[in-house]
């Protein structure tokens, strides 16, 4: 697929089917994931590749994390199990991971490192016909995650990407450049 084409053609995908991916094809993805823009070279990232029984332990994680950010709420239950199933809906879930440097400057840098490489694994996922979902949410602050992703104490979740052959792909648009683009000379 030509860089073009994918950059306009990749969608986030929400609906997977039930087919698996080959741990070969994710130890691909995950390959080109580094090939960023990184100040110092610091590569400040690590990543946890998520199936089978494990990630049925992560979407349990992630059911619960829903459930205490929505406690009380008359949705919780139903979003909670809600979360958990698409979750389960995906063949793979890649957590991103970002070690922290001391310096907030840094960090900040660092994150945005973090950022592409996340698109570059969802590029590159997408030249394999696989779709991807970008999550954030709850999961990125809640300590039993931290603990079941055994992560130091310099280490954050930035993403939680699920992947799988998608069941629909979605239509989107985006406005036109022209109206969102300011030339100075």
């Amino acid at each position: 697929m030509e860089i073009r084409e994918a950059l306009r053609s990749r969608r986030s995908v929400r609906r997977f089917k039930a087919q698996s991916i080959p741990e070969s094809i994710i130890r691909d993805i995950l390959s080109y994931a580094p090939w960023v823009p990184n100040h110092h070279v610091s590569e400040p990232w690590r990543f946890v590749a998520i199936t089978g029984q494990s990630l049925e332990e992560l979407a349990d994680l992630r059911r619960d994390a829903v459930l205490a950010k929505r406690q009380g709420q008359p949705d919780g239950i139903a979003r909670a199990e809600r979360a958990r199933a698409e979750f389960l809906e995906a063949a793979w879930v890649i957590a991103v991971i970002q070690k922290l440097d001391a310096r907030p400057d840094r960090q900040k840098e660092d994150y945005a490192s973090m950022a592409m490489a996340t698109y570059n694994l969802m590029l590159v996922a997408w030249d394999y016909h696989i779709g991807s979902y970008w999550n954030t949410g709850p999961l990125l602050t809640d300590a039993a995650v931290w603990q079941w992703l055994n992560l130091s104490e310099d280490e954050r979740p930035v993403a939680f990407v699920r992947m799988g052959y998608p069941e629909i792909i979605p239509v989107t648009r985006r406005t036109p450049i022209e109206e969102r683009l300011q030339i100075k000379r």
